[in-house]
């Protein structure tokens, strides 16, 4: 594993939109205590009931959020990829963790403990607000979700979920939106609450209407407006 000096894992967080208008003694004093991980696909990083006494901060690669059910039933909440931070829930109250992690691919990423980070949030109360907008943010988008799984049906919840990835993971260009899944069909679906035939299904019916185009796990939204349209029936 590639060890990190104290300046790189200082400009790491400098980079970081929640740390950005930190001093540089404070970046220096977190980037001390702080711990670069890495873990291959598949690799639970924290579970539901642990211990919250961290955050991180994903440097590369993509983390899936969610929580399984005694019968084995996965329930993704959220996808967590490059220069965003997770774990945030119980690093603020301290309680233990409200959901599993688990690593997509392989991903590098930052752990700040709780007690070496608290006394910057006593310090900065602007720094504090970053992290509640973080965390008011991640319950607009829970219960977006929610509304989704009790209001539509699966092809507008699909279509839904389709545009928030090329919002968040495409590109902006006059040219159709390229988006790889951060996620496999079997996840997207556990993100949807349906299977994986299910979304398979709803996929082939939207690239048949000529909305989508299907290649080798890739997406291509060609009819932005269309998919719109069938998002909002």
């Amino acid at each position: 594993m590639r060890t990190y000096s104290i300046e790189e894992k200082s400009q790491l967080l400098r980079n970081h939109f929640l740390l950005k208008n930190l001093s540089s003694e404070d970046l220096d004093k977190l980037a001390r205590y702080s711990q670069v991980q890495q873990v291959d696909p598949g690799t639970v990083i924290f579970s539901k009931n642990d211990a919250g006494d961290s955050m991180m901060v994903i440097i590369t690669g993509k983390v899936v959020i969610g929580s399984t059910s005694i019968a084995g039933k996965e329930l993704v909440l959220n996808i967590i990829s490059e220069g965003e931070v997770l774990g945030e829930i119980a690093f603020i109250d301290g309680e233990a963790r409200t959901a599993d992690a688990r690593a997509l691919e392989h991903t590098v990423y930052l752990v700040l403990e709780r007690r070496y980070f608290q006394p910057l949030l006593d310090e900065q109360p602007k720094l504090a607000a970053e992290l509640l907008g973080v965390l008011c943010q991640r319950l607009r988008n829970t219960t977006d979700q929610m509304e989704d799984t009790a209001f539509y049906e699966l092809k507008t919840r699909l279509a839904r979920k389709l545009l928030a990835f090329a919002q968040h993971y495409g590109e902006a260009s006059d040219e159709p939106d390229n988006i790889e899944l951060p996620v496999n069909q079997s996840e997207l679906g556990a993100m949807l609450s349906a299977t994986r035939e299910s979304v398979n299904r709803q996929l082939r019916e939207l690239a048949n209407a000529n909305l989508i185009e299907l290649n080798q796990g890739a997406i291509t939204i060609l009819d932005r407006d269309g998919l719109d349209d069938v998002a909002h029936e």
